[in-house]
């Protein structure tokens, strides 16, 4: 006979007294977004408006819009590796 575990969600452990926030570095190098661009209507405009509302944490270098022919063709595994090697943040959309 299998055996089923039920886990109930209302327990609450013991919290620590004192939650501290992870370390941030003070010095920001400015950052490169790639936008992935799919296509469809407004994809662009909202993507980048994403993209531009990181500047007010990040210090942004430059923001690259890499356009795809089709919604529904996938970025081949040369596209991927050049966008990693360029950008420290790449921002694509999917669904409707």
């Amino acid at each position: 006979m299998a055996k089923i575990d039920v886990l109930n969600p209302e327990f609450e452990a013991e919290r620590p007294a004192k939650v501290l926030m992870a370390n941030r570095s003070t010095v920001v190098e400015p950052v490169t977004i790639t936008v992935i661009e799919n296509s469809k209507p407004h994809a662009k405009e909202l993507l980048t408006y994403l993209a531009e509302g990181v500047r007010e944490r990040l210090p942004i270098a430059e923001v690259i819009i890499h356009s795809k022919s089709s919604a529904g063709k996938p970025i081949d595994a040369d596209e991927a590796e050049m966008l990693a090697a360029r950008s420290h943040l790449v921002i694509s959309g999917l669904g409707d």
